[in-house]
């Protein structure tokens, strides 16, 4: 099984490295192109105009990926995770371009909140009651862990989404802790939820190539949330929703700048504490290139992706081997 994981996922990275050229000039002619913000950058006015909403084309991929080869209930939530995220996502993508604004953010949370309930709920159905709990090791948190999986899965869509703000960032960040539920879903034996995450990781790799500086399509709404909603449901599904802060780190750090900078404003009247958030237009005013940015947080992601896989090993995994 192993091998069809392999196989399965570098299907998945061929086919949609194949599919993007097409897809992107399909974007552009349809009018889903990058609007003016007044938040953005100087930097960033060059992109105005770029394809946008990129994300539809790895969403698809992973429900092919997993109606073809995995079929079952865990990877189908983590495909359906993407799914919904991409359509929330993607109604937002077109109001920008239509608008010139998103949809507003209290609807929109709304929204959101309302999926992270309904994959919350699909999630524990599927007896991802179980999670490890370092120091402990797995333990059933009932109910808590239901309220628990709906504020991550909300957050964690959130901050996938403020962290798409420089080429390559949210893709790059978000492969390590796909890739680590992939591994540790084959630690548990369960080779049909890893097929799902691994395709997932391969459609987002194959994006990548076409989303490095300088982008040539950005995932949009439609990428950033499908991402985060995704890779939360897989952190639960496979027992680490209390490792998946570090699953995610980048996307938490990236939140909690934006926390801690409307904080400090409102404390202090007005004064900034980071020259700009989220962090990593901090580091894009500062000088550092989108390149320098981006190294440095895929180099983070994949370190935190890692000591989340090793502790959820040493820690016993549920219905895996220690």
């Amino acid at each position: 099984m192993p091998r069809m994981n392999w196989l399965a996922a570098a299907g998945t990275f061929a086919g949609a490295l194949a599919v993007y050229p097409l897809a992107i000039s399909g974007l552009g002619r349809i009018g889903l192109r990058q609007v003016e913000r007044s938040y953005l950058p100087q930097s960033h006015l060059s992109k105005i105009g770029t394809p946008t909403a990129g994300g539809i084309v790895f969403v698809i991929a992973v429900l092919a990926a997993w109606a073809v080869v995995a079929r079952d209930p865990a990877g189908g939530l983590v495909a359906g995770a993407a799914a919904l995220g991409c359509g929330v996502g993607l109604i937002d993508d077109i109001t920008k371009v239509r608008c010139g604004e998103g949809v507003r953010f209290r609807p929109k949370l709304l929204l959101l909140a309302v999926c992270a309930g309904l994959l919350a709920v699909g999630v524990f159905a599927t007896s991802a009651t179980t999670q490890i709990v370092p120091g402990l090791g797995p333990r059933d948190l009932g109910l808590l862990g239901l309220a628990l999986a709906g504020f991550a899965i909300l957050g964690t869509a959130n901050a996938a989404n403020l962290t798409d703000g420089v080429d390559g960032l949210a893709a790059g960040c978000g492969i390590p802790g796909l890739s680590a539920c992939a591994a540790l879903a084959m630690l548990e034996h369960r080779p049909e939820l890893a097929v799902t995450c691994a395709c997932l990781a391969a459609a987002l790799l194959a994006f990548l190539f076409f989303n490095r500086p300088r982008a040539r399509v950005f995932m949009g709404d439609a990428g950033s949330l499908a991402v985060g909603l995704a890779l939360a449901v897989a952190a639960i599904e496979v027992g680490a929703l209390v490792l998946l802060p570090l699953l995610a780190l980048v996307f938490v750090a990236e939140a909690g700048s934006v926390i801690i900078q409307l904080s400090h404003v409102r404390l202090t009247h007005g004064r900034r504490l980071f020259r700009a958030s989220p962090i990593h237009h901090h580091f894009e005013k500062g000088g550092m290139s989108e390149w320098g940015i981006d190294f440095r947080f895929w180099a983070v992601a994949v370190l935190a992706a890692a000591l989340a896989t090793y502790w959820a090993w040493s820690a016993g995994l549920p219905g895996g081997a220690r």
